[in-house]
């Protein structure tokens, strides 16, 4: 099955405030009700990597 995805830039206070998590490493992935809210430390990596089975949760 195919599946399709749409990423969007938010902010530090958006994602703290949705999520109740902070970026205190490189990546958080933070799963909630169907989405999927990642933070990354830009200066330590430069990609994203969330499981797929993420968005089930």
């Amino acid at each position: 099955m195919s599946r399709y995805f749409k990423i969007i830039e938010i902010d530090a206070d958006t994602f703290s405030e949705t999520t109740g998590e902070i970026l205190d490493c490189s990546q958080v992935i933070a799963p909630i009700n169907g989405k999927v809210f990642v933070a990354v430390d830009d200066k330590e990596e430069y990609e994203m990597n969330v499981p797929l089975d993420s968005f089930d949760k």
